[in-house]
Order: structure tokens, then sequence, then C-alpha cells
């Protein structure tokens, strides 16, 4: 880092979207993963809140103060009176009180009352609405504030919840050391909306748990029957998903099944296009699986589906899904999002519906029929280059550089992460400027 020399950063506090830990039984998300590799000496993950409902059911204590144990190198902090039930705005005492209580608390976990000296919070943009009270308790000297989403930008959310999350958006923005984005197009963003710096660090990828193991070439009966070849989809069904595309996919098959594994967001879906879906006698549809057994169904299907329509979220989105689909070296079929056109070289990509079709065509020529092996090991290999270690080392360098170099910081700020131009082939969208892309 040009002569800087590092801060004595030894501990990470994570501000969770989701309840750690969670031994891959749900949905991976970034905050989780990000907190197993993070080169320091102690890391804290705080738990949000729960609910009264969920905390009966994981037969949570009565605390009335944050508690702590280990899973493996994480020290898992869970907030004060879990069980207290929300009605009569008791949850909003029941916050105010795990606030009061953390600093302190923080403080004897980490054996000094200057913890704030070597510690940096680590929040996201999906738990902003869970986690900023707690972030103004703390009062961090370094925070890192990573944008995973156009939270903004989601469907459904009423004017004041979005007036709300703006607030809280704009102050984060501003009060935090460094901010990291998933994608170049919420860096633009960030910068046009906020006139914010932040530098563009994507997603990552658990290779080992999505690569090829002997036990995914066992047949699943949920699969028994079906007409092969599979295309499939894993994942939620919702806003940004392109049902109208899926449609078409169904119709241009001759022979073939496409598959979609994972519930369907029916508030956020448009009725007619889901029932003509359901009806296509060349759809199946499995429901929701448990997440560990997502790596099998991956490597039963032909095709991997990315079927994402254009919406301003899903245009800022930098899907974990595309990520883990590479990890398994299967041929990806996928819309042409820009956080997927840096992969164009190793995956099958089309901007409009007949692009798409025809992208289809290919894939099925090349590798379902020919069984290209020298592509497929090359998307291992792409994906191996992305893991978790080498994200949170580069974020490490990022928040360093900040605290030391203003002018490093500039460049970080559009530093290729891929050694290549990361504006190749970039598009330009003509877009109007609760769901998490960590699906």
């Amino acid at each position: 880092m040009s002569g800087c020399e590092p801060m004595p950063i030894d501990n990470v506090l994570v501000l969770g979207m989701y309840p750690y830990p969670w031994h891959h039984r749900e949905l991976s998300d970034t905050m989780r993963m990000m907190t197993r590799v993070f080169p320091v000496r102690r890391k804290l993950f705080l738990n949000p809140p729960v609910g009264a409902r969920q905390a009966r059911t994981d037969r949570y204590p009565w605390q009335m103060g944050w508690t702590s144990r280990l899973d493996g190198d994480v020290y898992v902090c869970t907030p004060p009176l879990e069980r207290l039930p929300s009605a009569f705005r008791l949850h909003h005492v029941k916050n105010r009180w795990a606030s009061a209580q953390l600093p302190r608390f923080i403080e004897q976990m980490l054996g000094t009352s200057n913890w704030r000296d070597q510690t940096v919070v680590y929040l996201s943009s999906g738990g902003i609405g869970q986690s900023y009270e707690i972030f103004q308790a703390l009062r961090p000297r370094f925070t890192i504030f990573d944008v995973l989403d156009d939270n903004l930008g989601f469907p459904g959310l009423s004017d004041s919840e979005l007036q709300s999350l703006y607030r809280q958006f704009s102050q984060l923005l501003r009060e935090s050391t460094v901010v990291t984005a998933v994608s170049s197009h919420l860096v633009d963003k960030i910068s046009y909306d906020h006139e914010k710096k932040a530098a563009w660090l994507p997603n990552g990828v658990d290779v080992d748990r999505f690569a090829y193991h002997p036990d995914y070439g066992e047949a699943l009966p949920e699969l028994a029957g079906l007409e092969g070849p599979l295309l499939g989809f894993v994942g939620a069904i919702t806003s940004w998903v392109d049902l109208e595309l899926l449609q078409k996919i169904a119709e241009s098959l001759s022979q073939g099944t496409v598959v979609l594994v994972g519930p369907v967001v029916e508030s956020a879906v448009d009725k007619a296009a889901m029932d003509a879906l359901r009806d296509h006698r060349r759809v199946v549809f499995l429901g929701a699986q448990p997440y560990e057994r997502v790596p099998h169904f991956l490597h039963q299907f032909d095709i991997l589906l990315l079927p994402r329509n254009y919406q301003p979220h899903s245009l800022a989105s930098d899907p974990l899904k595309l990520y883990e689909y590479l990890a398994t070296g299967k041929p990806v079929l996928s819309s042409a999002l820009p956080s997927a056109l840096r992969f164009r070289d190793l995956i099958y990509l089309g901007e409009s519906h007949d692009d798409i079709l025809q992208a289809l065509n290919q894939v099925l020529r090349d590798e379902v029929l020919r069984k290209d092996s020298f592509r497929s090991s090359q998307r291992v290999g792409a994906a191996r280059s992305l893991s978790w270690s080498q994200r949170a080392n580069r974020m490490m360098e990022i928040l360093f550089a900040a605290i030391s170099n203003e002018d490093e910081f500039d460049h970080l700020n559009r530093h290729d992460f891929f050694k290549d131009d990361i504006n190749t082939g970039k598009k330009i969208w003509q877009v109007n400027h609760h769901f998490s892309s960590q699906d």
C-alpha cells in the first residue's frame, strides 16, 4: 500500500442480517460468510432480533443482558429480552434496552475501554432497519458499510418506510470510514445520488461447497422421471425473476424440463404469469428445499438458469447465485445483467428474450450434447479466484488505504478486483434513477 502502515485493527464487530450460526441449513449471505474469514484476531457477530415467537421456538433463555457463545472462532452475541412480545410497542423498549446495554458488553468482551481504536464495525445495506439503532449506540471509530443491493429501490416500500430508510442510508454513508458496493451500478448510483465514494467489491463464493462431489452424482428422487435435459433455477421466485422469459424457454423446448426449486413470493410476482408457468407441461415447481441440498440439485441439472429482468433493483445486484453456479462448472444461461457481463467468456448471455433463446440453442449444442469439459474447468477456476477470504482481505486493504491515504482510496474506488477493465462490455441501461440478492 505505497508506504502506508496498517492500522492496528484487531477486532471486527459484525451487525448481522440473519442469526449466526446457521451451518448452511438456510440461505447463505454475505455477512455471515465474511465473518468466517475476516483476517482479524477477534470476531464478534451481533445477532439481529428474531422476535418472541422464533425465540420461543429456538428456546432462547430469558436474559436481561447481552450473552455470547463461541462458534468456531466467532463470538456469537445475542440481544437481551428476545422472548419479550412486541405487543403494546414493547419491541421499542426491548431495542432501546439492548442498545443501552451494548457498549458496556462490548467493552467486557474485548477487555478494554479503548476497543473503538482497535475495532472495525461491519454492516450492510440489507440490515439497515434492524442495525441502525445499534450502530448509533456503538459510536464506532472505524466502519465499513457494505452496500449489497439497491435496497431503496425495492418494490413494495411505503412512502414512510422509504423516507426512513433513505435517512438512515444517507447517514451511514456519511459516517462510515469506507463504503463498498458489490456492483459498478451501485458505485455509480451512490456517487450520483449521495456524492459519496464507494469502492467496487463484488461478492464471493464458498467454492468447496458447490464444486463437484461424488455424492452429487446420485439421482435425486424429486427429479426422477423428468425428461432431460434439465434446465434448473434454484432460489426464491420474486420481483426480479423474469417469468415471461421462463415461459418462453419452456415453450422453445422440443424436449426437456424447466425445474424451479425455491419458494414463490406470491405478493411480489404477477399472478397470471405464475399461473401460466404452473400450467406448462415442461415446467416443474419443487418448492423450497433445505439449503444444504442446493449443491446436489445444481449438479443434477444440465443447464443453470439466471432469468433476471431489468428492473432497477435487479440491475444493481450482484447475485450470489451466479458465483455458486460458476463453482459447479455447469453451463450457465443468464440475462445480461451488468454483474454477469464480466463473465461473458464463461457463461451464455442474452440481452433480449430472443438473444437468450439463441444462446440456449448454443449451450444445448456445445455443452449438453458435446459435453465440453474444458469450459467447465474454466468456470471452477474462475470461481476459485473469487473466494470469501480474498474478498475479506481486499476489504481490509481498502479500509487501511482509506484511513492512511485518501489518494489511494480514490484509486481503489474504481480498482479492478478481477484484473480486467470493469467497464469493458458495460451496457448503458435506460432506467429510472424486501428482497435480497443474497438469495
